[in-house]
């Protein structure tokens, strides 16, 4: 045998890393990260705080997410926002249907597992879709009980219409008065035509959502997915400062 073949008793051989689990997700979620800032140079909101919050859609038609694993990793792609934005690092969560649930924050050392630890370890049923409820005490908390200078910033997703469009479109307009930015999503193939029409809604003091439609969230990639949650949330902060809304 040709001795260049040959490996020498005394030379090491190269060690095999072995991510554990948690140390997987870890090293995605610093990557995701820095995937976000370096989105939010692109539009001038680097070094910007806010507090994140991510409420879920949780009615019958979204159980089958919740329990194969698509909203956990839905929720690992959400976290890196408020890992970026949050000085807490944490990521506060509400679901939705007819009711609302707020839960404990994600932070680093729940983040694995928590949709099965946290929210379906309480056998809670599936109900209808209602958004109103929870746009409500969002603004209750955040734009009056916990009002603060820092912005907030609602990701909010859902799979289906409302059936409270007049209910909603009030909670929206008295939501505008404060500092909360609302980023709807709609995932898969219903027409959210409430939805669309945010943008154009009148009689709100700022323009305070945007809206995007997504057949499946699956299909961005990590930069995508960041660049869809960032838009227009520059836009409204400058709408913000503009109308005297503390950002």
């Amino acid at each position: 045998m040709n001795s260049m073949f040959l490996q020498k008793k005394d030379e090491p051989q190269a060690k095999k890393v072995i991510l554990t689990k948690n140390e997987e997700l870890n090293r995605k979620i610093s990557l995701r990260k820095d995937i976000v800032e370096e989105k939010a140079k692109l539009i001038s909101v680097n070094n910007t705080m806010a507090r994140v919050v991510f409420v879920l859609d949780h009615s019958g038609s979204m159980r089958t997410m919740y329990k194969d694993g698509t909203v956990q990793n839905l929720l690992e792609r959400i976290f890196p926002m408020a890992m970026y934005f949050d000085d807490n690092s944490e990521l506060d969560f509400y679901w939705f249907d007819k009711i609302f649930k707020e839960f404990e924050p994600v932070v680093p050392g729940n983040l694995e597992g928590y949709v099965a630890d946290v929210i379906l370890s309480k056998n809670d049923h599936f109900g209808a879709t209602y958004y109103a409820p929870v746009i409500d005490e969002i603004t209750k908390q955040y734009g009056i009980q916990k009002k603060s200078n820092i912005p907030t910033f609602v990701i909010f997703i859902t799979d289906g219409a409302n059936a409270d469009k007049t209910d909603s479109k009030k909670a929206l307009i008295e939501a505008s008065k404060y500092n909360i930015f609302w980023k709807f999503i709609g995932i898969g193939k219903e027409k959210f035509d409430f939805l669309e029409k945010l943008d154009t809604m009148e009689g709100r003091v700022v323009d305070n959502a945007n809206f995007v439609s997504v057949n499946n969230l699956d299909d961005l990639s990590d930069d995508q997915l960041y660049s869809l949650l960032l838009k227009e949330y520059d836009e409204w902060l400058g709408l913000c400062r503009s109308h005297n809304i503390p950002v």
